[in-house]
């Protein structure tokens, strides 16, 4: 009986009854909870969940998901209440708005206190403009371009800035399929100028893992070949801006790894594979500007100051028949770099940047900016933008928040007769 006693607490109930516990009783922890994938996605309902796979050493009195549009959610956000057992929850998430980023992250609270699971990221489905996602990884700084009715994307880096590789893949737009095609043989990774030149497609400049890259190359849609082509006309550089008016492309401006940027015009001519240097650009040398072309006439915008360490919203038109750069109404929104721009008809269309979604039209005949829709994916710079027939197409990019960095696969429509 001592030694009984000696290694036992007596705890005296009220009736007289005692009770012998030990006496090195282990000290309640919170739980250890996992959060799982969201599936089932649709504008404004999705399924998520968690395991509680240790309660701590006590009963978990409350388990769910909480979610948010700010980057850690937490109980006191949306959340839904999905029991109290250990082990594996479901839960259903309703409520969402279409086209919209949201956090999330499983939680279970027991006597201990509250703890949270791995925070994931999804975004609910747009209005019907959400295309199929990327298949070759979620990028920024890629290159692409349109023949007919066929997108057609590769290279860039993912958000820590390592290169994806060189494969190539081409968007259907009737079927809504990515298909893989011929690797680009080039030795660029990024952050080059893209464009179409009838059915052909261009790839030039940009950043080739060590150096800036005066490369250039041509892909021919109808034998899926790559082919080197003679070598862009000025320095190598990277954040280049270009478009293509009738049989001609043109590359200019950028970054060539120096404390200035650059300003010079060249235009590329597919029928005698030649490069010739055009009146240079009249406005603020600058990289990560975003231009297109209507009718005989190139556009280009935005971007940034190197020297100047500034955004710019300054707007300009080059005419190709007379070789002359014109002044035009400033873009409609705040300054910015990393936008993206494209033209259906006589319309063009700036817009996205570094965080963020705005969208504008500019009219080629009036001289006037207006602003449309908001892009329904989440905020973004580095993405790629087309058009097919009177559609505009934005996708994959570079977006930010407290200091977390990812990047996007995700493909978007735009209609502008629907806004």
């Amino acid at each position: 009986m001592k030694s009984l006693v000696k290694n036992s607490i007596i705890v005296i109930l009220q009736f007289g009854t005692a009770i012998y516990l030990p006496s090195c009783m282990k000290e309640a922890t919170t739980p250890v909870v996992a959060t799982t994938n969201v599936s089932d996605i649709t504008q404004t309902t999705a399924l998520a969940g968690g395991t509680v796979a240790d309660n701590g050493g006590t009963a978990v009195t409350a388990e769910g998901v909480c979610w948010s549009k700010a980057e850690f959610p937490t109980v006191n956000d949306s959340k839904t209440t999905d029991g109290s057992a250990k082990g594996s929850f479901t839960s259903n998430i309703s409520g969402l708005h279409p086209g919209t980023t949201y956090f999330l992250r499983a939680y279970a609270v027991n006597s201990a206190g509250l703890s949270y699971g791995d925070r994931v990221r999804f975004t609910t489905l747009g209005s019907g403009a959400q295309k199929a996602d990327y298949p070759g990884g979620a990028i920024y700084g890629a290159a692409g371009f349109t023949i007919g009715n066929k997108v057609y994307l590769g290279l860039g880096f993912n958000e820590d800035g390592e290169f994806l590789g060189r494969d190539f893949w081409e968007w259907d737009q009737a079927t809504n399929i990515w298909t893989r095609k011929a690797d680009f043989e080039g030795n660029i990774q990024g952050n080059a100028v893209s464009f179409s030149i009838g059915t052909k497609g261009y790839i030039g400049t940009g950043w080739n893992g060590e150096l800036n890259s005066k490369d250039f190359w041509e892909y021919d849609q109808t034998n899926d070949v790559w082919t080197k082509k003679a070598d862009f006309g000025g320095i190598a550089r990277r954040g280049a801006v270009g478009f293509s008016i009738g049989n001609k492309g043109y590359i200019g401006m950028g970054w060539d790894g120096s404390d200035s940027n650059l300003k010079d015009f060249w235009e590329y001519d597919q029928a005698t594979n030649v490069w010739t240097k055009k009146a240079d650009f009249e406005g603020t040398a600058r990289l990560s500007a975003t231009g297109f072309s209507i009718g005989n006439k190139g556009y280009m915008g935005t971007g940034w100051d190197w020297e100047g360490d500034s955004q710019l919203k300054d707007f300009w038109e080059y005419d190709q028949a007379s070789n002359v750069w014109t002044k035009k109404a400033d873009f409609g929104g705040t300054a910015r770099s990393g936008a993206v721009g494209f033209s259906t008809g006589t319309k063009g269309y700036i817009g996205t940047g570094y965080n963020l979604k705005d969208f504008w039209e500019y009219d080629q005949t009036t001289n006037v900016w207006t602003k449309k829709a908001d892009f329904e994916g989440g905020a973004r710079g580095g993405a790629v933008g087309f058009s097919i027939g009177n559609k505009g197409y934005v996708g994959t990019g570079f977006g930010s928040s407290n200091s977390t960095y990812y990047t996007f696969r995700d493909f978007w429509e735009y209609d502008p007769n629907s806004y």
